[in-house]
């Protein structure tokens, strides 16, 4: 199994095909797998890699007692660093958006363009602070009664279907796709699923400064998961100096599952500009 040692841990990743890099990154309880198959298309042309996130898949757990997405971000420049990827495209979904975008402005210098699917930012928009603030104190303060991690994932899979009531054939879905690719691979211990809620409950409390991502920005969204997504994405767009938002057909939050054809041929656009500059002129 192909791994790197990053900021403490070995991280396990795939590669497939030469050209300029684009690392792709899973969102939350996930792994490579599901971004495996829609990546690959994209070989033919680019040096393509997906990664277990710290906690993830093959990957794995560590010692760290609570994890965040700025401990996310540096693990991704110690990978990007390891594999001595020369600015590369960041390609992030949910909360491997959040990773990226994080990453983008902290080091903008140090990559060739940023896309996000299906992301927040830390802000919370008009109609989320009961959401993102609320529920989980609330679930904090049943700690004692009721496992605050299953609150937390009721509630997050209550969003999810509220903005997009298909989305149960979505989950069906990438649950497919990562039984295809199952081979000796480990499930996520509950401690793990526990960080992990941490990471998104404390999200909302970390900053990342949109201004300061100075490269092309792709930002995508379901169109069945408007509601939520789209402000975000918007909001993205109105700070970022270049950056375009797209709406994602027939798609729910795992838009690459539901509509892969059409995310891979908009990021292979996308790509085609940020790459080779100078066919857009």
């Amino acid at each position: 199994m192909p791994t790197v040692r990053t900021n403490g841990i070995r991280t396990y990743y795939e590669e497939y095909g030469e050209g300029p890099p684009i690392v792709f990154l899973h969102g939350a309880t996930s792994d490579h797998r599901l971004w495996a198959e829609q990546a690959t298309p994209l070989a033919s042309d680019y040096r393509v890699i997906t990664y277990d996130m710290r906690g993830h898949g093959r990957t794995g757990g560590s010692e760290r007692a609570s994890y965040t997405i700025g401990l996310f971000s540096d693990d991704l420049s110690a990978l990007i660093e390891a594999l001595d990827l020369d600015r590369p495209v960041l390609c992030g979904l949910s909360m491997g958006g959040m990773v990226a975008q994080m990453y983008a402005a902290e080091s903008p210098e140090t990559i060739a363009a940023l896309c996000t699917l299906g992301t927040r930012t830390p802000e919370i928009l008009r109609g989320e602070w009961v959401e993102r603030r609320l529920f989980p104190k609330l679930a904090e303060l049943l700690s004692p009664l009721v496992n605050p991690d299953r609150v937390m994932e009721s509630l997050y899979r209550y969003y999810e279907w509220r903005d997009d009531p298909d989305e149960t054939g979505t989950l069906e879905k990438a649950e497919r796709i990562q039984g295809d690719h199952v081979a000796n691979f480990p499930d996520m211990e509950d401690e793990e699923m526990r960080k992990i809620h941490d990471v998104l409950r404390s999200y909302p409390f970390e900053s990342v400064d949109h201004s300061e991502i100075t490269v092309p920005s792709l930002l995508l969204y379901g169109e069945r998961e408007s509601e939520v997504a789209a402000p975000h994405a918007e909001y993205m767009a109105d700070a970022i100096p270049v950056a375009e938002v797209r709406r994602i057909p027939n798609a729910g939050h795992n838009s690459h599952v539901d509509n892969p054809e059409f995310v891979v041929e908009i990021i292979r656009e996308f790509l085609s500009i940020v790459t080779n500059p100078c066919e857009s002129d």
